[in-house]
């Protein structure tokens, strides 16, 4: 069976086999906790782009040494949710500066300081206001705190690309290293609003999807996780991974034999 996700990313893998994968290769339970925090965010960022194309890219810093990151990464990420909080009301109330669909992570900078990405579908938001909100929140007077990318790229693979790098290792507590960046953040590593359908992934089996597309062989790349396992990873086009997901969703169906699995 093949794992089909919203991404448009489809993989398939022998269960058995990674139930008994090495601690020297990553060891099962670490493998399926980055797997499934990876692959919960790329299914996130697709539904929400499917739902209401993103617009925007933000990152919010904190100027002041960061210290005792086990209390303060606490404290900061409690003031960003404010602000997201603060915003999703005022487009509630249909004020100026409103936030309706997000999607946010966070992370560490080479000096250890916790910081925040956004990617929003909203296009009218002020930089000044957002900084001005952010800067009182967490007590500080800077002039660059806040920074915005507009983001015109159409394909969800590229937009996620904006995100790949903060998703894609596993923080480590004792890292030792040149810098702090990849030390543990202790606070929630994403989070997004809920104004958006999220769809289910489906498990399709191989012949099946090749009804669907029939390029699925030519988009395989096989990646090699111990000498015994390996998983086929296949690429194909998210719109239509997405038109499919939301067909079978609406008809509460199971065409051409597809099936919803659990997250």
């Amino acid at each position: 069976m093949i794992s089909l996700n919203p991404s448009g990313f489809a993989c398939s893998y022998n269960e058995s086999a990674i139930a008994n994968l090495k601690h020297d290769n990553g060891g099962k339970k670490e493998f399926s906790a980055n797997r499934s925090r990876r692959g919960r965010f790329y299914n996130v960022m697709s539904c929400l782009h499917f739902s209401d194309p993103l617009k925007t890219f933000w990152t919010f810093t904190i100027k002041d040494q960061q210290t005792n990151f086990e209390v303060t990464d606490g404290f900061y990420s409690g003031q960003f949710q404010k602000l997201l909080e603060g915003l999703t009301r005022r487009y509630k109330r249909a004020r100026p500066n409103g936030l309706k669909n997000f999607v946010w992570v966070s992370e560490s900078q080479q000096r250890g300081n916790i910081h925040f990405h956004l990617v929003t579908s909203s296009n009218f938001l002020s930089v000044n206001f957002i900084q001005a909100y952010w800067n009182t929140l967490v007590n500080q007077d800077s002039k660059n705190s806040v920074d915005v990318q507009f983001i015109d790229q159409k394909s969800i693979r590229n937009i996620s690309g904006y995100f790949a790098k903060y998703m894609s290792k596993s923080q480590d507590k004792n890292y030792q290293g040149n810098g702090q960046k990849d030390r543990v953040i202790f606070c929630r590593s994403f989070g997004y609003s809920r104004n958006f359908k999220i769809y289910d992934k489906l498990s399709v089996h191989r012949n099946e999807l090749l009804l669907e597309f029939p390029e699925l062989e030519e988009k395989k790349v096989t990646k090699k996780i111990s000498e015994d396992i390996s998983i086929d990873y296949y690429f194909l086009d998210n719109k239509k991974v997405m038109n499919l997901l939301k067909y079978v969703d609406d008809l509460s169906a199971k065409p051409l034999g597809l099936s919803k699995s659990t997250q």
